[in-house]
C-alpha cells in the first residue's frame, strides 16, 4: 500500500505536539513544585540514561528498519534486548552490592539508590520502547507512535505530580520518567505480532544474532560514537556550567533547553520514522529532493515563532514561571537560533544510517563535541554563565548548518535543492528579524501576538509568491510512502548504489 506523507506527518505531529503542550503547560506547577537545584539532578539522570542506552543497544535497533524480510530485524531485537538485560542487570547489580549492610561506612544514600535502580529499570524499559519503535516503522503504524508520545508526556507530568506528595522531588522525578516509559511502550507494542510469534519457542538462536551483529557492523562501529558525542557533549556542557555556578543554573539551562527543544523533538518524532520509510527504499535523487523540501518548508514556518518566542522569553518567563526560577528568559533566548535550525534538519540524521554513511556523521558529531566541550570549558572561566550559552549557541548554529551541507554531500542528494533551501530560509529570517523587531514595539503585550501572527503570514506568503513555495508545499503533500519508483521506493537494488 502507499500512504500520503503529510497525512501521516500530520497525524504523528499532531499526537506528538499534544503531549509537548502539555509538558509545556505544566511548567508554571513543576517551578511551583520542584526546586531549580532537584530539577538539575533530574536532567543529569535523564542524561546518564541516555548516554547508558547507547550501550544497552549499541544503536542496532536503529537497523530494524533497514532488512527487508522479517527474519534479520528479529534476530536484531533479539540481540538488543539480550545486550539491554545485560546492562540493566549490571546495574542493579551494582546499586545492590553499594547498598549492602556488609557495607556501612561505604553505603550509598538512599537518592543514589532510587538513582540506579531507575537507571536500571529505565534502561531495559527504553531498549524495548526502540525496537517496538523500529518494528512500528516497519508496519508504518505511525499514529500509534503518536499516540505514544502522547501518553509518555500525559504519565510523566501526571506521575511526577503524584509521587511528589509520598516521596522526595528527585525520585518522584525519576520514578515518574520510568512509568511514562512503560506506558508508552505498552502502546507500541501493537506491531510487534512478529516478534511474538518469532519469540514464542525461545530468543532468536545465537548464530542468527551473531549474523545480523555482523551484517549491521556499522551501527555500533560509527552510530555509538555518534550518540555518545552528541550526549556526553550535553552533559559536560551542563556540568561546565555547574561547577561554575552551581545545581541552580543546571536547573535553569535544562529548563530553557527542554522549552526551546520542544519543537525539535515534536518534529523529529513527527518526521523521521516517515522520512526513514522514505530513505531506506527510496533513490538519492528522490530523498533529496524531499528533505531539501521540508527543510525548506519547515525553516520557513518556524522562524517567526522561534523570533518572536526570543524576543519576549524575558517577560514571559518572570510572568509565567515562580519566583525562584527568574532569571531563565537570557537561557532562552540564547538557545533561539540553534533550536530552530535543529527542529528543521533533526531528521537527517536517518540519511546517513540508511545510505551507510554513518562514518561521516560520526565524524562531524565527534568533532563538534570536542571544539564545544573547550570552548565551554575554558570560557566559563573568565565570562559569565549566560554569556557562555550563547557561545554555545553561535557554535552549534554552525554546526547544524554544515550538517545539513554534509548530510546532502555525503549521501549524494542534489546540491541545487540544497542551495535553494539555504537561500529561501536566509530570505525568510532576515524579514521575520525585522518585522519581527517591529513588532515588539507595540507597547501592549495582548498586541503584540496578533503583530506577530501578521509577520508570520506576511513572511509565507513573501515565500509563496517569490520563492515558488507552493511548489514545495505541492512536492510535500503529492509524496508517498511505499508508491512508484519516483515517490520514494526506488528498487532496492539500485537505491544504494
Amino acid at each position: 500500500m502507499s500512504f500520503r506523507v503529510v497525512s501521516r506527518v500530520a497525524g504523528l505531529g499532531a499526537l506528538t505536539a499534544a503531549g509537548q503542550l502539555l509538558m509545556i503547560g505544566s511548567l508554571p506547577t513543576y517551578s511551583t513544585v520542584f526546586d531549580p537545584g532537584t530539577y538539575g539532578e533530574y536532567v543529569i539522570f535523564v542524561g546518564v540514561f541516555t548516554v547508558v542506552s547507547v550501550f544497552a543497544g549499541l544503536r542496532y535497533d536503529s537497523a530494524i528498519v533497514l532488512p527487508l524480510s522479517d527474519g534479520p530485524a528479529v534476530s536484531l531485537s533479539g540481540l538488543v534486548m539480550s545486550i539491554a538485560l545485560a546492562v540493566s542487570t549490571l546495574i542493579a547489580a551494582a546499586v545492590l552490592l553499594g547498598s549492602s549492610p556488609a557495607l556501612e561506612a561505604y553505603r550509598w544514600p538512599a537518592l543514589a539508590v532510587h538513582f540506579g535502580y531507575g537507571l536500571a529499570a529505565a534502561t531495559l524499559i527504553g531498549a524495548m520502547q526502540r525496537c517496538l519503535s523500529a518494528w512500528n516503522v516497519r508496519r508504518r503504524r505511525f499514529l500509534w507512535m503518536g499516540f505514544g508520545q502522547f501518553v509518555f508526556c500525559l504519565v510523566s507530568v501526571v506521575a511526577q505530580l503524584s509521587f511528589v506528595r509520598v516521596m522526595d522531588q528527585l525520585s518522584a522525578l525519576i520514578w515518574g520518567f520510568v512509568l511514562a516509559l512503560v506506558a508508552q511502550t505498552a502502546c507500541l507494542s501493537g506491531a510487534a505480532s512478529t516478534v511474538r510469534r518469532e519469540l514464542s519457542s525461545g530468543v532468536p538462536p545465537l548464530r542468527a544474532m551473531r549474523l545480523a551483529a555482523r551484517k549491521y557492523r556499522r551501527f555500533p562501529t560509527y552510530m555509538v560514537g555518534y550518540a555518545l558525542a552528541s550526549s556526553v557533549r550535553d552533559r559536560l556542557v551542563q556540568v561546565a556550567l555547574g561547577i561554575g555556578a552551581g545545581a541552580d543554573i543546571v536547573g535553569r539551562f535544562g529548563l530553557a533547553y527542554r522549552v526551546m527543544f520542544a519543537p525539535n523533538s515534536l518534529v523529529y518524532s513527527a518526521v523521521s520514522p516517515v522520512f526513514f520509510a522514505i530513505a531506506s527504499r527510496g533513490s538519492r535523487s528522490s530523498v533529496g529532493r524531499f528533505a531539501a523540501a521540508l527543510v525548506e518548508a519547515a525553516f520557513v514556518a518556524l522562524i517567526v515563532p522561534y523570533t518572536a518566542f526570543a524576543i519576549e522569553a524575558p517577560a514571559l518567563t518572570d510572568a509565567l514561571l515562580s519566583r525562584k526560577w527568574h532569571g531563565t528568559g537570557p537561557y532562552l533566548q540564547a538557545l533561539a537560533g540553534p533550536a530552530l535550525l535543529l527542529a528543521a534538519t533533526c531528521w537527517l540524521d536517518r540519511a546517513f544510517d540508511s545510505f551507510r554513511r554513518q562514518r561521516v556523521a560520526f565524524s562531524l558529531e565527534a568533532s563538534f563535541t570536542v571544539i564545544s566541550v573547550l570552548f565551554v570549558a575554558g570560557a566559563s572561566r573568565y565570562i559569565d554563565a549566560v554569556s557562555v550559552v550563547w557561545g554555545f549557541s553561535a557554535l552549534a548554529f554552525a554546526y547544524y548548518w554544515v550538517y545539513f551541507l554534509t548530510a546532502f554531500v555525503a549521501c549524494g542528494f542534489p546540491m541545487s535543492d540544497y542551495r535553494r533551501a539555504c537561500g529561501s530560509g536566509l530570505l525568510a529570517a532576515a524579514a521575520a528579524l525585522i518585522l519581527s523587531t517591529l513588532a515588539h514595539r507595540v507597547p501592549a503585550l495582548a498586541w503584540r501576538f496578533p503583530a506577530y501572527g501578521l509577520v508570520m503570514a506576511a513572511v509565507l506568503a513573501g515565500w509563496i509568491r517569490y520563492r515558488g513555495g507552493a511548489d514545495i508545499l505541492r512536492l510535500l503533500v503529492l509524496s508517498r510512502i511505499d508508491g512508484a519508483p519516483d515517490k520514494f521506493t526506488g528498487a532496492a537494488n539500485g537505491a544504494k548504489n
